[in-house]
């Protein structure tokens, strides 16, 4: 007697397995792109946040020049001296700066700080920290670019 197998089969034993494999790899590797597209976007969205950061300490580093060439600037804390409030790209800046005579030679050190708070868990809190001195009597400057400069981030 012959044995021919269960009817309706072709010889394809086995490869129910082989495809349920083959799609596991191919569901593994789709979840970890999406996992490198989220990182990718959390840390663009840090970045347009730190260059918003720069660009608004150097608003008021330009605003306390401004205020030291009237004559109208003292040494101390200054919240942020621009028109509005310091909302770039959706998010609200805290900037302070704290300002101080120079020891040695008539002239003024600022010490800017421009902060925001994390959007969501994957997204840490941010710092950005500008400093720069000048002297009585200089000339303004066509940009006004940080002494130092440190992230937080």
């Amino acid at each position: 007697m012959k044995y021919h197998g269960q009817p309706g089969r072709t010889g394809e034993a086995g490869f129910f397995l082989l495809e349920i494999l083959v799609l596991t790899g191919i569901l593994m590797a789709s979840a970890g792109a999406f996992a490198l597209y989220r990182q990718s976007a959390v840390l663009e969205r840090e970045n347009v946040l730190r260059v918003a950061a720069v660009y608004l300490g150097k608003q008021e580093l330009a605003e306390l020049t401004a205020l030291a060439q009237a004559g109208h600037l003292a040494p101390g804390q200054y919240p942020w001296l621009g028109d509005a409030m310091p909302c770039r790209d959706g998010m609200t800046f805290v900037v302070e700066a704290e300002v101080s005579r120079l020891k040695d030679i008539p002239g003024w050190r600022a010490f800017v700080s421009v902060s925001w708070p994390g959007e969501t868990e994957m997204q840490r809190p941010g710092l950005v920290q500008l400093e720069r001195e000048w002297y009585d009597g200089e000339e303004p400057m066509e940009a006004i670019a940080p002494a130092k400069q440190r992230t937080g981030i």
